[in-house]
């Protein structure tokens, strides 16, 4: 009879042990989950794993949080921000409008069949206007559309170069650095027959300065920004936002409507973001990432940072 009590009691506690163990692995993996993507963070929770970021307030300028702020740093396709702001520029000053064509040359449209580089199908001796190609440009990303952009603006990648330096002197952008248009890194041969490679350079600050800029002179760019699907001619354009609606980080409580990431080897990965929350409208920057769905990540717990 006490044998059988004591089976009992083993078996008992084994049943205790059992539902103590899932209770521990039910709230282990919800933190774990939060920790991933956090919906509430405080000041002294932020810990971004990322070389530098910044978040600011829209209408003012004025700082929510910063770290790394003004460091130097690779902002790979976040160029085109700046690339688009130019093109925007030029069509409200009626220098070109959105109907004005260009033509690819072989280079560009090299760049397009070249799998390691965002691009959209161009054909040589094809025309294709400004409204496509600044649709390619923000939502696929596209580098040959980039580049036709600097060439419908400026007649050429290198005068547009160098608007794009003006423009950053122009604003006190005192940490940027231009060698390409959009963003792609410039490889070359030394003398020795070494390649070495150079990227367009920023600080999170800077980034967080085009963006507002962009935002207040052309609000109208979030029309597109906000778009996570759309076509070039017949092909289909999925924007690397991922935190738009109906992409896989999107979140109701962060309704993300912008802007702009990158990508390279040398930059890590990055994300320009902006949010209209309660009528406060935050622009975020995070400067390499460890890879790309950490960017979103980061982003969200910046963005939870500044909202609570």
């Amino acid at each position: 009879m006490r044998h059988a009590k004591k089976k009992s009691r083993k078996k008992y506690l084994w049943l205790i042990s059992l539902v103590i163990a899932a209770i521990c692995f039910f709230v282990w993996k919800n933190n774990f989950n939060s920790n991933r993507m956090p919906s509430n963070y405080h000041a002294d929770q932020v810990d971004l794993n990322v070389k530098a970021a910044v978040a600011i307030n829209a209408k003012d300028g004025s700082t929510i949080y910063a770290k790394n702020a003004n460091q130097s740093l690779p902002i790979a396709s976040m160029t085109k921000l700046l690339t688009v702001y130019l093109t925007l520029q030029a069509i409200k000053e009626k220098k070109i409008s959105w109907d004005t064509t260009v033509t690819p040359t072989q280079e560009i449209v090299d760049l397009g069949s070249n799998p390691d580089y965002a691009s959209v199908p161009l054909r040589l001796g094809q025309k294709y206007t400004v409204r496509e190609l600044y649709y390619a440009a923000l939502i696929k990303s596209a580098n040959n559309a980039a580049r036709l952009l600097a060439i419908a603006v400026s007649g050429s990648e290198t005068n547009f170069l160098n608007q794009m330096s003006q423009q950053a002197r122009k604003w006190k952008l005192n940490n940027a650095k231009f060698v390409t248009v959009d963003g792609l890194p410039d490889k070359k041969k030394n003398f020795l027959g070494m390649t070495t490679t150079v990227e367009n350079k920023m600080s999170a600050n800077d980034m967080a300065i085009i963006a507002r800029k962009l935002i207040t002179n052309y609000p109208e760019i979030l029309n597109t920004t906000k778009l996570a699907r759309a076509y070039f001619q017949n092909t289909l354009m999925i924007n690397n936002n991922k935190m738009l609606n109906g992409l896989s980080y999107y979140d109701s409580i962060f309704p993300v409507d912008g802007l702009k990431t990158g990508t390279t080897d040398g930059a890590g990965s990055c994300f320009t973001c902006t949010v209209n929350k309660n009528g406060k409208r935050v622009i975020t920057v995070i400067l390499g990432a460890e890879n790309d769905n950490e960017r979103f990540v980061e982003t969200k717990k910046l963005l939870s940072y500044c909202f609570n």
